[in-house]
């Protein structure tokens, strides 16, 4: 998630949105093996643990972003509570 000829970090809370959605996809899905889902589980932790510790300068890069801004946030359906704790910032 790094680049040295554009920012990148307005990409960050996106990605792992997408990552844990698809992760989550993956372990609700009946037919899948055992051994994926225990894998699919793991990998979920392991990546709220990470997105866990980003931090306001990440939501503040996103809302910058013109193509995001709070749209990325309703359009993603956060709850109306961090949204609006998020315009407060």
């Amino acid at each position: 998630m790094s680049n040295s000829i554009y920012p990148t970090l307005t990409t960050t809370i996106p990605l792992y949105n997408i990552l844990v959605d698809h992760v989550e996809d993956t372990i609700s899905t009946p037919e899948m093996p055992q051994t994926i889902i225990a894998a699919a589980e793991e990998c979920k932790k392991k990546l709220l643990e990470y997105y866990n510790k980003t931090n306001d300068t990440y939501l503040i890069a996103t809302i910058l972003d013109p193509r995001l801004k709070m749209n990325y946030f309703k359009i993603n359906n956060w709850e109306d509570k961090l949204i609006e704790k998020n315009k407060k910032m």
